[in-house]
């Protein structure tokens, strides 16, 4: 069953769970502020994505399963993965499946452009420190794709918890680290 975006609305805009709401200024809103502008509303139930260039929905089908959730896996253990996202100005992460409890954090600030699979189109502006939680019931997912529009790196760590309501996805090995890493026994033996 696909996760109801407002629940995951919620999530979103409701305050880091580190932090207790907006910083605010003699200016108004900081830095701080957790904004998602809505560029493109969801599409029709019946064709979500009609409205995408085609090569957009081809990439939907390609990766709709996909649980790669970051450019690189980390560490993984029977109870988490840690991803590493980083995307430079224009960069772009494809889509991928959440279907595990987890949570994000970034240092950095930047704007994220979301691409669901419900066909609506967000930007998301971060910044540093902020942190948000997800949860994810038995056969609840969400796909999404991110683009950073913005003109710094955009970058996260994602913790997967392994022991949710649902299997984890299994993982191609390019995306592991373990496996990217010449063996310490290759590289002395140079």
């Amino acid at each position: 069953m696909q996760t109801d975006f407002a629940t995951q609305k919620s999530d979103l805009t409701a305050p880091s769970k580190s932090s207790s709401g907006p910083a605010m200024d003699a200016e108004g809103p900081s830095p701080m502020d957790h904004k998602i502008v809505e560029i493109v509303p969801p599409g029709p139930v019946d064709n979500p994505r009609a409205h995408w260039p085609e090569k957009l929905r081809r990439e939907f089908d390609e990766n709709q399963f996909s649980g790669a959730v970051g450019n690189v896996l980390v560490s993984e253990t029977d109870n988490v993965r840690v991803w590493h996202l980083s995307l430079p100005p224009g960069g772009w992460l494809t889509f991928h499946r959440h279907v595990l409890d987890y949570f994000w954090t970034t240092p950095s600030t930047g704007i994220a452009r979301g691409y669901y699979q419900d066909g609506r189109i967000v930007d998301v502006y971060h910044y540093p420190g902020e942190t948000r939680h997800f949860r994810h019931g038995k056969d609840e997912y969400f796909v999404h794709a991110i683009e950073n529009v913005g003109d710094t790196e955009l970058i996260f760590v994602t913790v997967e918890f392994l022991r949710g309501d649902n299997p984890p996805i299994p993982l191609a090995d390019d995306v592991k680290l373990a496996l990217r890493r010449p063996s310490l026994a290759s590289s002395c033996d140079r």
